[in-house]
């Protein structure tokens, strides 16, 4: 029991690998307001790579491979760049940098190079992945930028529907009891299926108040089902949505204007 719990929790602590790592944001001044933001402008400065290239050597920090953080500001509709952060952890004002001198007009610079999209955030996380920019916060602000200039902007609420059991030890250890149950049931009554099967679950068909009344169960190829059980699967994923839908074990969430329903992967020892 103690090992599928183990394994149950290494799935569901969303980490992908150990080299992926959560990213720190750039800083930005909207509306008077300071925000943190979760996109890099100066990565489409072509004139800044080699002394990107030169920062990212000099840092240390797994949360800030691109070596700086900028600190940025909107002032006009226009996008600028205050100064960065490098290691030493001193200013170094944008005004005050060979490699951007092209861009400094009035002892500013202007990103006049920079047309794409600033995804400005604020509120609580609601969403995380322990790799690069992939969260999301309650609120997010997506502002479409053309040569340095703001064109628009879109604003986007996310929430957390379902709050999961993840994170609840006692949640999960019932849950690990009620998997190993069911490999020696599903055992009693298939005698001749025998090991491990690997199941992938997530949410699906989602009704009032975006909240599921189904769950998808899927079965990993090549896994030791050796008899192509149809109704072995077929109880396997009744007793697992049930259970599942029941306890609400699962997480969801409503990122992007989209229901999120991040899979998980479940081990069912046949014994």
């Amino acid at each position: 029991m103690n090992k599928i719990l183990l394994i149950i929790l290494t799935w569901i602590t969303l980490i992908s690998t150990a080299s992926a790592t959560g990213q720190e944001g750039e800083h930005i001044v909207w509306k008077g307001q300071e925000y943190q933001m979760l996109t890099c402008p100066l990565y489409d400065c072509h004139e800044f790579d080699s002394l990107g290239r030169k920062l990212e050597k000099e840092w240390s920090m797994t949360s800030l491979w691109r070596g700086y953080q900028g600190h940025w500001c909107i002032e006009n509709d226009m996008l600028y760049l205050d100064y960065i952060v490098p290691k030493s952890g001193e200013n170094l004002y944008a005004k005050d940098i060979p490699e951007l001198r092209k861009y400094c007009k009035n002892g500013r610079v202007a990103a006049t190079w920079f047309s794409d999209t600033l995804r400005v955030v604020s509120g609580s996380t609601v969403f995380y992945e322990h790799m690069g920019f992939n969260r999301y916060y309650e609120h997010e602000d997506f502002i479409a930028v053309k040569q340095g200039k703001v064109v628009s902007v879109k604003r986007v609420e996310n929430k957390l529907i379902i709050k999961g059991k993840e994170n609840d030890m006692d949640a999960q250890r019932k849950f690990s009891q009620f998997l190993a149950d069911l490999g020696k049931q599903l055992h009693k009554r298939y005698p001749e299926e025998s090991g491990r099967i690997l199941a992938n679950v997530r949410y699906c068909n989602f009704g009032l108040m975006m909240m599921p009344s189904d769950v998808e169960v899927t079965f990993l190829i090549g896994q030791d089902i050796q008899h192509n059980n149809k109704m072995m699967e077929r109880e396997i994923k009744e007793k697992l949505a049930n259970y599942i839908l029941a306890n609400k074990i699962l997480p969801l969430y409503y990122l992007n204007g989209k229901i999120k329903s991040p899979k998980w992967l479940l081990p069912i020892r046949l014994e």
